[in-house]
């Protein structure tokens, strides 16, 4: 009998180690939120002859580089990946032209004319002769993007680079051999999402900023749809701070805008004012990094119109 007691008591210890002193019952506990949703990742995707030159290249002034850096184009990434901010046209896809057509700047016509896309003209030799290798990248993407890759171009028939290659090169497989230099750069080795921005001015009641993108992801079409500023005027120990949400600016990488921020100080004096930018989307949020901050100091006077722009940090990279 004394042992079958023991046997209880050891039983009831146990069961009621085994059970959580506060444990609520299953029903009254609540779903755990599910964590924020990250901005959409864009997918790289390699170029091939059925691709549209207009697709966005996903890559950043950096990935360019690392590619052009043995060549005679080293450093002139920003042109090519402003190009594709500029016109739409892919910066891959411009790479490998040069690539291609003059072994990116070491052909004799790129290192006498700047020709870096043979395109033909009055220059010497019937080629056209541009002024620097960044005016060829230039006037050359414009041209592609505004001829060849878009409806109502003179040479637009589909806007797909095997599309371009047929009267663009008379070599059949050139569409191919530009996509295969293209996609030599590979995918990017940078954030998707990053900016900068710079302080241009201030008037009265407003300061002008510079908006670039410096990320891969391409704004627009990565469902960006608001930019958030955050501002604060600050004063010794007096500050105040705010908040505007602009609509995002449909920047690809190495793009540039100006944006209105409506501000201004809280009285008559001196001032510094520091902003900083994030991008959101449908359910998420992000930031820029740390070059989308900026400030500036600004002398209020009786004058409003005698503001002006007295010192600036962090301006866009590039």
């Amino acid at each position: 009998m004394a042992f079958l007691k023991t046997s209880l008591v050891a039983t009831a210890a146990f069961a009621l180690l085994s059970v959580p002193a506060f444990a609520a019952p299953a029903d009254d506990v609540a779903d755990a939120p599910p964590p924020p949703a990250g901005p959409p990742q864009p997918a790289y995707e390699p170029l091939a002859a059925d691709s549209s030159a207009l697709i966005p290249s996903l890559e950043t002034v950096a990935d360019v580089d690392r590619f052009l850096a043995p060549t005679p184009l080293h450093g002139m990434g920003a042109e090519f990946i402003r190009a594709e901010a500029r016109t739409g046209v892919n910066a891959r896809f411009l790479v490998g032209i040069t690539w291609v057509e003059n072994n990116s700047g070491a052909s004799y016509l790129a290192q006498t004319q700047h020709n870096l896309f043979s395109f033909k003209g009055d220059g010497p030799g019937g080629w056209l002769a541009y002024s620097s290798s960044e005016d060829s990248i230039r006037q050359s993407s414009d041209f592609i993007g505004k001829e060849y890759a878009r409806p109502g171009g003179k040479f637009f028939h589909g806007g797909t680079l095997a599309a371009i290659g047929h009267v663009y090169a008379e070599d059949p497989n050139w569409a191919t051999r530009v996509a295969k230099a293209a996609n030599s750069i590979g995918p990017s080795a940078g954030p998707a999402y990053a900016g900068a921005i710079a302080i241009q001015g201030q008037e009265a009641d407003k300061v002008t900023l510079a908006v670039t993108n410096e990320g891969y992801a391409a704004w627009d079409l990565a469902g960006a749809k608001s930019l958030l500023l955050h501002y604060r005027w600050s004063r010794g120990r007096a500050s105040t701070t705010g908040d505007a949400t602009l609509p995002a600016p449909a920047l690809r990488s190495g793009g540039v805008t100006e944006v209105t921020l409506s501000t201004s100080p809280p009285d008559l004096g001196s001032w510094n004012l520091q902003v900083t930018a994030e991008l959101a989307g449908d359910g998420w949020v992000t930031s820029l990094g740390g070059d989308a901050h900026a400030s500036l100091r600004v002398n209020f006077g009786d004058d409003q119109a005698s503001l002006g722009l007295t010192s600036r940090v962090r301006p866009s990279a590039r």
